[in-house]
Formats: C-alpha cells, sequence, structure tokens
C-alpha cells in the first residue's frame, strides 16, 4: 500500500491506475460521525415525514380525464381543448426545476412551505447559471448514507469552486429520505448552507436528521429522475482525486470510464444545465417539464396541433367523417401517457369531396371536368368560366368536346342545397396547340436474377406507325460515373407479346453499328465504351396493343447489381410524328438510400404536359409477385433537383374524381380504395424529371414506377 501512499503528488493521469490495486476497506468514506445527533428532534420529524406523505407520493405523470368525442361542422372554426384538464404530475404543486446531467435529466419540486429561505437560495443559483457545468464532486453508498453532492465545483481539470453568497440559515422540518435534496453545510455549522446540494439516493433520515442542526430537505425529485441518480450513483468512484490541484484531494469522486483514463470533464458526472421550468408548455415556448406530441389519423378530416397546452383541431376540408385524434404527454424523462378520442366532421351544406383538377388541354381534344360532391341528390350545380355562368353545364360532370382558345380561363363549380351553397377551388384550364411529348426513360435500380430484374415496359400509339428506338442496359459504364455496386455483365431481353424476342448481352455484339451511329445522335445518348459488356437493342418497331418490355438481369454466374435501363426515341422528326410514347414503366427491387428506384424521363417540345405518375407497391399482389413494397411513395423532381411532386396512399389528393378517371382512360388499373399505392398527375414544363420511388419507413420491396401521358 506505499505504492499509493502519496497520491496527491502522483499525475492525475496516474491516480486511478493506482486505485485498482487499493482494497474498498481502505478507501475513505465522507463522514457526519463528529456531528452532534438531536434524536428528539429526529423522533418529531418522523411524525411530520409520516403527515406529508412524502414517501407515498408518486410525483409522476399521469392521466387525469379522459377525452369526450367531438363533432363539428366542416365550416366551423377551430376546436380547442385545454390539455392541463387531462393530464398532470400527480402531486406536483411548487416550482420544477429541470436539472440536465451528462447521464440524464433529473426534474426537481422546490417545497418552499418546508424551506422557504433554501429554496430562495437554490433558485438564486439556478437563475443566475452557476449550476451550469458543475460536477458531482461526491458519491457515496453506505449503510446510513447515499448521496450524490454536487453545486461546488466547475467542471474542468483543475476544477474551481464556484462564487458563492452568504450562507442560508438552516430550516430542518422534513426527512432525508430517498428522493429529497438538501443543502450540504460544514460540520458543527448549522447555518452555513451555500450552493452545494446533495441528492439523497438513498434513506438517509436515520442519520443526517439528527446531525448538525439537520439537514434542510428543500426539494424533492419527481417523475422517474431517481432512475437517473441510480444509474450516477452506480459509476465507480476513487479516492484521493485532487480536482483543485491545490493539495488536498477528495475521496470518493465518481469518474467514468477506466484507471487507464485520464481526470478530464469529458469523465466527471456533469450537470450541464439548471434550469426553472414549468410543469406545462405555454404559449411563449417557455421550457417545461411536459411536452405534447398530437396526431390525426386523417388530415383530411381533421388536423391537429397545439399551442402551448391547447390542442387545436381544425377540420381538414378534404373529407367528411370521423378521424382518430392521439394526444401524447412526454416528460423530460421519456415517460409517455396516449389518449385517444374520436373526431366526426359533418356538413349541412354541399361538400366537395373532390375538387376540379387544373390541367392544359391540346386544341381540338376533348377534356371533362369532375367534382364530388356530397350532399348530390339534394344539391344544384352550375360551372363557371371564370366567374360567368356556362349554359347547359348543370351537372357535377362537364365535358368539352373540342377544346379551343376560348374554352381556356379559370374553372369553378357551384353546389347548393336548401342550408347554403359551396363554392369549388378554382381550376386553371389552359389550351396548348401540341403538349410535350415523353421521348426517353432511364430507370436506375438494383437487378437480381429472377422475379427481382429490372423491367422497363412501354407502349407506342398513333395508328399503324412505327419508331426508331434506342434501349439499353448500362452497367459497366456507371463505374465511371461514380456508381458502386455496377452490375459488370448484365444481360437484356427485348420482348413483345409472342412477336418480338431479343438478347444482347455485349452492346457490339450482333448490332449494325451504322444504323447505331446513326440513331444515337437523334436519341440523345451517350456513346458506350468499345469493347464494354453494356447491352442495347436497337431498331424501328411497329405500334403493338402487346406494347414492348426490356429486362435486365445478371448474366450466368455473374453477380447482381446496380443497372441503368433507358429507352431513347430516336425518330428523325421527334415533334411530327404520329407515333408517340404514350406508356413507360419500370419494375424492380426498391430499397434504401442508393437503392431507391430512379425513373428519370424527358418531355420533348415547347409547350407543357400533363403526366400521370404512379408507383405501384400492394397493387402488383395477385400479379404473381411476392415480394412486393408494401408501402411506397413517390417524389418527383427536375434537372435542379427541386421537388415539385409527391405522393402516398394514391386516394390522399384532392383531385381523386378526376386521378381516378385519367387512369382509367390511360388503360392504368385503379389501385384498391385504400390501398398505399401512390398517384399523381402534374402539368410540367418541357425537360427532363426523375419519379424516386422509395418506402415509408423505409419499406422495401418490389415495386413498378410508371408514366403515363395525359392528353
Amino acid at each position: 500500500m506505499e505504492l499509493c501512499s502519496s497520491l496527491r503528488n502522483m499525475k492525475p493521469t496516474l491516480v486511478r491506475r493506482c486505485i485498482r490495486e487499493r482494497s474498498a476497506l481502505e478507501r475513505k468514506i465522507f463522514s457526519l460521525q463528529t456531528m452532534k445527533r438531536y434524536s428528539t428532534l429526529a423522533a418529531l420529524i418522523a411524525v411530520l415525514f409520516g403527515q406529508l406523505g412524502l414517501r407515498a407520493q408518486s410525483l409522476e405523470l399521469v392521466s387525469i380525464k379522459t377525452f369526450d368525442d367531438v363533432s363539428a361542422d366542416v365550416s366551423g372554426g377551430p376546436i380547442e381543448i385545454d390539455l392541463t384538464e387531462h393530464f398532470d404530475i400527480d402531486g406536483v404543486t411548487g416550482q420544477i426545476v429541470e436539472l440536465t446531467y451528462n447521464l440524464g435529466v433529473i426534474n426537481l419540486e422546490m417545497l418552499p412551505a418546508a424551506a422557504p429561505l433554501n429554496v430562495e437560495n437554490f433558485l438564486s443559483y439556478v437563475d443566475d447559471d452557476t449550476f451550469n457545468d458543475t460536477i458531482i464532486h461526491r458519491s457515496i453508498t453506505a449503510q446510513d448514507l447515499t448521496i450524490l453532492q454536487g453545486g461546488s465545483f466547475t467542471a474542468a481539470f483543475p476544477s474551481l469552486a464556484v462564487e458563492t453568497r452568504d450562507p442560508v440559515v438552516n430550516e430542518f422540518s422534513l426527512s432525508n429520505v430517498r428522493g429529497t435534496l438538501s443543502m450540504a453545510k460544514l460540520p458543527n455549522d448549522p447555518d452555513s448552507a451555500t450552493s452545494g446540494y446533495f441528492i439523497n439516493v438513498g434513506d438517509n433520515s436515520s442519520n443526517l436528521d439528527s446531525q448538525n442542526g439537520g439537514f434542510t430537505v428543500f426539494a424533492r425529485v419527481i417523475g422517474t429522475g431517481l432512475d437517473v441518480a441510480d444509474v450516477m450513483l452506480a459509476v465507480q468512484t476513487w479516492p484521493q482525486i485532487d480536482l483543485l490541484q491545490d493539495g488536498f484531494p477528495f475521496d470518493d469522486v465518481p469518474l467514468l470510464g477506466t484507471a487507464d483514463d485520464p481526470i478530464g470533464p469529458e469523465f466527471m458526472l456533469v450537470l450541464e444545465n439548471a434550469v426553472r421550468v414549468s410543469d406545462f408548455p405555454n404559449t411563449d415556448g417557455d421550457p417545461s417539464m411536459l411536452s405534447f406530441n398530437v396526431a390525426s389519423a386523417m388530415d383530411a378530416i381533421a388536423t391537429v396541433s397545439t399551442d402551448g397546452s391547447t390542442l387545436v383541431i381544425e377540420p381538414g376540408l378534404g373529407a367528411l367523417g370521423t378521424t382518430q385524434v392521439t394526444v401524447t404527454a412526454v416528460d423530460s424523462n421519456g415517460n409517455e401517457i396516449a389518449e385517444t378520442f374520436d373526431v366526426e366532421i359533418t356538413s349541412t351544406v354541399p361538400f366537395f369531396r373532390s375538387q376540379p383538377m387544373p390541367r392544359v388541354v391540346e386544341v381540338g381534344r376533348p377534356v371533362t371536368l369532375s367534382a364530388d360532391v356530397v350532399g348530390g341528390e339534394e344539391a344544384t350545380y352550375q360551372w363557371n368560366l371564370d366567374g360567368n355562368p356556362i349554359a347547359g353545364a348543370t351537372e357535377m360532370t362537364y365535358t368539352v368536346d373540342s377544346f379551343t382558345v376560348n374554352d381556356s380561363g379559370d374553372y369553378t363549380l357551384s353546389a347548393a342545397n336548401t342550408e347554403g351553397t359551396a363554392t369549388s377551388e378554382v381550376a386553371s384550364i389552359q389550351s396548348v396547340n401540341n403538349s410535350g411529348r415523353l421521348i426517353n426513360i432511364s430507370t436506375r435500380g438494383v437487378a437480381r436474377s429472377g422475379e427481382s430484374s429490372l423491367i422497363v415496359g412501354f407502349f407506342l400509339n398513333g395508328g399503324s406507325g412505327e419508331k426508331e428506338l434506342v434501349v439499353r442496359g448500362v452497367g459497366p459504364d456507371l463505374i465511371d460515373r461514380g456508381v458502386t455496386d455496377a452490375m459488370l455483365d448484365p444481360v437484356l431481353r427485348f420482348r413483345s407479346g409472342d412477336t418480338l424476342d431479343i438478347t444482347n448481352s455485349s452492346w457490339e455484339a450482333g448490332t449494325d453499328l451504322d444504323l447505331l451511329d446513326e440513331l444515337l445522335p437523334r436519341s440523345g445518348a451517350f456513346p458506350f465504351e468499345p469493347g464494354s459488356k453494356d447491352s442495347l437493342v436497337i431498331g424501328s418497331f411497329p405500334v403493338t396493343s402487346a406494347g414492348y418490355s426490356a429486362l435486365i438481369a445478371p448474366n450466368a454466374g455473374e453477380n447482381d447489381g446496380i443497372v441503368l435501363a433507358e429507352v431513347f426515341d430516336a425518330d428523325e422528326d421527334l415533334f411530327n410524328t404520329d407515333v408517340r410514347l404514350v406508356n413507360i414503366s419500370t419494375r424492380a427491387e426498391v430499397g434504401t438510400g442508393q437503392d431507391v428506384l430512379i425513373a428519370g424521363f424527358w418531355l420533348a417540345g415547347t409547350e407543357k404536359a400533363n403526366v400521370l405518375i404512379r408507383a405501384i407497391g400492394p397493387g402488383l399482389d395477385g400479379t404473381g409477385v411476392q415480394n412486393f413494397i408494401t408501402n411506397p411513395e413517390v417524389t418527383i423532381k427536375n434537372l435542379a433537383q427541386e421537388t415539385i411532386g409527391y405522393s402516398d396512399d394514391w386516394g390522399d389528393t384532392a383531385f381523386k374524381d378526376t386521378l381516378i378517371r385519367e387512369m382509367e382512360n390511360s388503360g392504368a388499373v385503379v389501385p384498391a380504395e385504400g390501398s398505399a399505392d401512390s398517384a399523381i398527375i402534374l402539368t410540367l414544363d418541357p425537360g427532363g424529371y426523375s419519379a424516386i420511388m422509395s418506402g415509408v419507413d423505409e419499406a422495401t420491396g418490389i415495386g413498378l414506377v410508371e408514366v403515363f401521358e395525359v392528353r
């Protein structure tokens, strides 16, 4: 033991290494044995303690009142509910102080009725930030003394003593039971407490209630903060730590790490912040012990938010019906209680469940405008153009057989019943002479063998003509573009019903290179490196009801990987040919990160175009696909990588009626009601776009992303 007899003179980094050899029986434990005991007073305190019930209080988050279901009219204003009537911190009435340590949060309730001067003293150090970045410098676990002591020294090495004010008068009245806080003081000097405090992690009443005038209990731990105190108490302690580097070492200093670690603030138990908090949040955003998370199961019916401790419910304006609202109260220790109730939104006047959709229309083509109105049996209708009634347009649906420039404008639908009139949102319908057209798609995804191969499908339309195409499966070329895990040897299989089946595994093999030199510049596709194992098919292909598909998978014996499937329109006259690409789609595995499914497409021309974009997962059920993605989402971005559209759950749209009709017109299967498939119609300028298919909450599986021309 002589080796460690002069620890105060050793280098700090060597102290704990030496202490490992010291027996626990030889470590000094802070003692108050010299203090005078007051047995008679201790007996009185025990009576007071029993009356106050400190030992029995739960002091935790509780639900005190259930929520009643709510019913409101869609035209009404917000509904407000005071959440303080539904949740509480059981038994807490005093000022709350939140102590944020590096190992967790401990909330305290001040007890001014028992020790008003000591509460005022402690709060003064809280308010001037004295306690911030101070340490627990003593941790003791003994039969009659289990405490964590702090408030006196800074989190540094060497530490500094905090600046203190005049001592406070002793006000001993409550017992030092587990979960209470008392002021630390000098031996044999009851009125010497300043900034030092200790947490009674054990029941220390038999020791501290009868010494030095009794130790003043001024606060108690609330919530589950004692769990944090227990964690800190379990941190290993070390004797003979010269915190102040003044030659007077401390015993029982808790330090994280091992004997090989240095003494420094990163290994100390640090009180990072001490602040007064309210029990409930207020509208000013001041700190509070509780916070609230609120959610509506269907925002289209009703949205929810909080303003301080007030729950605000507003009609969602997108649907009528009932939604479940969940209110979760969370304390700063992470404990939570959730309560649910129903909110029903009704309407006495006609209600637009689906709005007419804005779009562009080619001159000479038909267009149908429609909406879905609740209360339609009793309502009368009137379509309006630029605010003026359209003669004879008195149904929920209005069709213009041959659109003209004069038909362009802002359309609305008015619906009236005996209770009142409702008017739809404005749908701006503008004429174009020749809408932009789809000319290519390029899809990046993970391709494997079997059902996880990457499949590109497309349809041509325009009578009995043909279209020159460049179809490619890109793998090795992606490596030069910085794509890791690219497929090194992709095989492309190009098919159409029973009449066409072409396979290519090396772009130069079996390809008319002269024709390729002619088509590539028209298509805008970059050339492959000579000798690469990228694959392609070129040629002139007719309009067929069977459509076309390009399957990309690894060559026999080769590894899976990321590939790029491309279909380019290579016609000599892209803009005036009657044959058009009207639908392009890709089926592949949807992963996370760089393995999401990305479909890029290009609109050529000088005028806007309408496109229907879908991300199908559950809709693949029953098609032979086993591992389909259960909850897909699709995000549409332009070349500047700006998000211009998003869909998750196809039915959650203001234009559902039009969306269903255009899916049917495009030959697409309408997803099941309530399914998680995604769909959106956008009106886009000519240019390049990407449709990024991913999974909600990182769901994965086989997915289908589609782009349809909507004219």
